[in-house]
């Protein structure tokens, strides 16, 4: 790989890396997190933001990423299929070791009995998103990109509207995403 593809992956890592660290060892940045989730949250409940949420269940966005892998591997593309799938199985994998390990509480607003280090539903889209663009978007251009953002920043505002996480955790499985995604990609270059 080339030189932006070695900076973009080691910039990946040393934001994963400091923001564990720093969850870990310093209660002013755990403070300095939850002031600014409590400014960040929108009274404004409503289903759509609900819809957002289970369009984006982790385990939905692997049955549509494996439905990719499907379609590639239905057109020949088999390293491509592969590909997909090893990136969902990376990411996933270090996502869940995470979360159990670091085992960071929700806000305290939200009900659901999971960690909140690094959020699934952020994981999984900008993970099945980073593949579609690598896949498609040569073909399909800056529309198919303005479509993923938008979708991507639905449910990033979804976990912060639905009180589900801390800003970090948002930008803590983006980071680990896009590592995962780095990582692999010397698989179909």
């Amino acid at each position: 790989m080339n030189l932006s593809w070695l900076i973009a992956l080691i910039l990946s890592a040393t934001i994963l890396f400091i923001l564990i660290y720093k969850l870990e060892n310093s209660k002013k940045f755990r403070h300095l997190d939850s002031s600014w989730h409590q400014r960040l949250i929108h009274p404004v409940q409503g289903s759509f933001w609900s819809i957002i949420e289970f369009l984006n269940e982790p385990k939905l966005i692997a049955f549509w990423d494996t439905l990719l892998a499907a379609v590639l591997l239905f057109n020949g593309e088999i390293k491509k299929a592969i590909w997909v799938l090893v990136t969902l199985a990376i990411t996933d994998i270090i996502g869940i070791l995470l979360k159990h390990t670091i085992k960071r509480k929700r806000p305290s607003e939200n009900t659901r009995q999971s960690y909140s280090f690094p959020s699934g539903h952020v994981l999984s889209i900008t993970s099945l998103s980073l593949i579609i663009w690598q896949i498609y978007g040569g073909i399909l251009g800056v529309s198919l990109f303005f479509v993923l953002f938008s979708l991507w920043c639905l449910v990033v505002f979804s976990r912060i509207i639905l009180k589900a996480h801390y800003p970090s955790d948002i930008v803590g499985a983006t980071a680990l995403s896009i590592f995962c995604f780095l990582l692999t990609m010397p698989f179909i270059a």
